[in-house]
């Protein structure tokens, strides 16, 4: 049987994209086939706020959002799931319990200077056991800041998904309802994937 996971999403900056982060790749995680959950333990509850408003319409997502204290972050989870924690930017207490008991953290980061730049000190802050990666998100190849930022990235040695999540008003739109298309987080998927599977054949 596959190992379930426990992915958080964090970076010490907010408007970056985490509860986005969270809720796509909760609903490429569902259509693979595999069960999953989203604990929101920000305090501002956007991941909920989103969920609530989907069911509100009537039209409900397809795996559970579940607010969950800041100090229950490390709780284990129901059954064999995929948990994927959405965190505070400005919580470093909530954070590093949450990816205490990560088995791999995802920091969003925007193109742009000041975004990179905190997205870089969220990187430097994790624990050497954690597989911790950065995820472009907002991305247009058209964009020179958003190119030579993805250049940086490759150039700085620091781990990072080849998977850039595009800037697109379909995702902008998405709040508040069902994730239809997924713009690229099966790929991003895919590649979690493959970093588990290689460290599971490292252990």
């Amino acid at each position: 049987m596959e190992a379930h996971m426990r992915i958080v999403i964090t970076n010490t900056k907010g408007g970056v994209g985490k509860t986005t982060t969270a809720l796509f790749l909760a609903e490429a995680i569902r259509r693979s086939a595999r069960t999953v959950e989203v604990w929101d333990a920000d305090p501002q509850g956007s991941a909920i706020a989103w969920s609530d408003y989907a069911e509100a319409d009537g039209t409900p997502l397809s795996f559970p959002v579940i607010g969950i204290h800041p100090r229950k972050v490390t709780q284990p989870a129901a059954g064999e799931r995929w948990i994927i924690v959405d965190t505070a930017p400005g919580d470093p207490t909530t954070i590093n319990a949450a990816i205490s008991r990560a088995d791999l953290v995802i920091i969003p980061t925007g193109p742009g200077g000041a975004d990179v730049d905190r997205a870089v000190e969220t990187m430097n802050g994790m624990p050497a056991d954690v597989p911790a990666l950065l995820l472009l998100n907002s991305y247009s190849k058209s964009e020179r800041e958003s190119w030579e930022t993805w250049r940086s990235i490759q150039s700085s040695g620091m781990a990072a998904f080849d998977t850039r999540v595009p800037r697109r008003a379909a995702i902008q739109r998405s709040y508040g309802k069902p994730i239809d298309e997924l713009h690229g987080f099966d790929h991003l998927l895919d590649e979690i994937v493959a970093v588990r599977n290689h460290i599971t054949q490292e252990v």
